[in-house]
């Protein structure tokens, strides 16, 4: 027969629950760089200068495309004309209204081609603008540095796990 001291088949397991609980924090914080809202003072693009980036480049590959045809309508010429006028002034709704009374008036075919190029256009833009504002997003809180998150998240879980053998209470009666 053995005899062994009391208490020696018990572990002490309070190292491994502070190691354990600070692992944890730490790789809480590291998500939390990923899921925590992107700040107004991280922000420092002007929004309106990536919708006018977004329609300019959209305008000129609707140029391209109709350039690359053998002839052009009367609504795509147009386009084109105005595209490459160089107006910043030529999507206001008077200057298009204009343009489209030249064309033939609204109830014309060539008319009703242009606000449908118009239409398209603007569409096409919006939607690359959403895509590069997700981007951009995306790459602001990719250029984050983690290690505010990662000592943020480490003291939380260290302090959790000595919380956690501080308070224990596993007395043998």
């Amino acid at each position: 027969m053995t005899v062994s001291a009391i208490g020696q088949n018990e572990r002490n397991t309070s190292l491994s629950t502070i190691v354990k609980s600070t692992a944890a924090g730490t790789a809480a914080g590291y998500a939390m760089k990923w899921i925590w809202p992107v700040q107004k003072q991280e922000n420092t693009m002007n929004h309106r200068a990536l919708i006018n980036y977004c329609r300019k480049m959209t305008n000129k590959a609707k140029v391209k495309e109709y350039k690359g045809f053998k002839s052009l309508s009367q609504a795509q010429d147009s386009f084109v004309k105005m595209i490459e006028s160089g107006d910043k002034e030529a999507f206001l709704e008077k200057n298009l209204k204009t343009r489209v009374e030249s064309l033939g008036g609204e109830n014309s075919i060539a008319g009703k081609e242009f606000r449908n190029i118009i239409r398209n256009v603007n569409e096409e833009a919006r939607l690359m603008t959403k895509r590069f504002g997700v981007s951009y997003h995306i790459m602001l809180k990719k250029i984050r540095p983690a290690v505010p998150f990662l000592v943020a998240g480490a003291g939380i879980g260290f302090f959790t796990g000595f919380t956690h053998n501080v308070m224990k209470c596993d007395y043998d009666a």
